[in-house]
């Protein structure tokens, strides 16, 4: 993708892109919500439509206006696991017509966004310091609880 065809994209936006695993890369592209851009960096949350308990924290869930976002189906951005990119990355995946847009948050939900971004901000001591963690990619790690009978199950 070249530079141009993210030049457009802002906070807010929901852009294609192959979110890579916490163990490498992406088999395909999933909607991610763009959380902070500037001129040389995209910073993305992961988009997904299950509504397990994988995969949670500092989330903007998307129900009812989804459409109206530009979205198939109701998801979940999950800020918490979120990467900042370069933005000529080649893991955002434009359309057959070069657009690179698939829609946009309503004020109501970009608030919520600005909200939550407030708080991640506040869980670090220098920006500097969640800037190298989020180029790396930030993945919560999941633990183990236990659940009524005693089984352990996965959950973040």
């Amino acid at each position: 993708m070249s530079y141009e065809a993210s030049a457009r994209i802002c906070p807010g936006d929901i852009v294609p892109f192959k979110f890579p695993y916490a163990e490498g890369g992406s088999p395909y592209a999933r909607p991610c919500l763009v959380l902070e851009a500037n001129t040389a960096e995209i910073l993305l949350a992961y988009g997904t439509t299950s509504r397990g308990r994988a995969n949670a924290g500092f989330e903007v869930r998307v129900s009812a206006e989804f459409r109206a976002c530009g979205l198939k189906h109701a998801s979940r951005f999950v800020l918490a696991r979120r990467i900042r990119v370069r933005r000529d990355d080649p893991r955002f995946k434009a359309n057959g017509d070069g657009e690179l847009l698939l829609g946009a948050l309503s004020e109501v939900l970009l608030s919520r966004q600005q909200v939550l971004m407030g708080l991640i901000a506040q869980t670090w001591n220098a920006p500097g310091l969640r800037y190298r963690a989020e180029r790396a990619g930030i993945h919560p790690v999941q633990t183990r609880r236990r659940r009524r009978g005693g089984q352990l199950v996965s959950s973040l």
